[in-house]
């Protein structure tokens, strides 16, 4: 099996408690499945980015 790279691709789409979705780097995160209140401020919220990053 082909081992992952680090690229600047290596991106998630997590999503709060509140609902609110957001677009994290995988290495900046320790669990996407529980994310931080810290660890989202690595993050791109998506209703702030002021356009659309797809379905």
């Amino acid at each position: 099996m082909a081992k992952a790279t680090e690229t600047s691709w290596n991106y998630v789409w997590v999503t709060d408690k509140a609902g609110n979705q957001f677009v994290c780097p995988v290495n900046a995160l320790k669990n996407p499945k529980d994310v931080s209140e810290a660890e989202l401020k690595d993050c791109l919220d998506d209703a702030k980015a002021g356009l659309p990053l797809g379905d």
